[in-house]
């Protein structure tokens, strides 16, 4: 029971540390989404909540490129 504990408490810290990539990509890419947008000089607003990364697509990279099309739906429509 303890291995089992230890096992799912590893597997929960490796999929927070991969989801800090993203979400770190995605508010990057959310407020540069925005700026495009609205101008440079433009204030970013608050940033949504970092959604769950899709299958195979968990990296920064991935991240910014989805908050920064997300930013401009989002600045558009405001």
């Amino acid at each position: 029971m303890k291995k089992f504990i230890i096992l799912l408490s590893l597997i929960s810290l490796s999929f927070t540390t991969i989801q800090d990539k993203y979400c770190e990509g995605w508010e990057l890419g959310y407020c540069q989404g925005w700026e495009d947008v609205k101008g440079e000089f433009s204030i970013c607003p608050i940033v949504p909540m970092c959604p769950m990364a899709e299958i195979f697509q968990n990296e920064y990279l991935d991240g910014y490129n989805r908050g920064f099309k997300k930013g401009r739906v989002d600045a558009k429509n405001k």
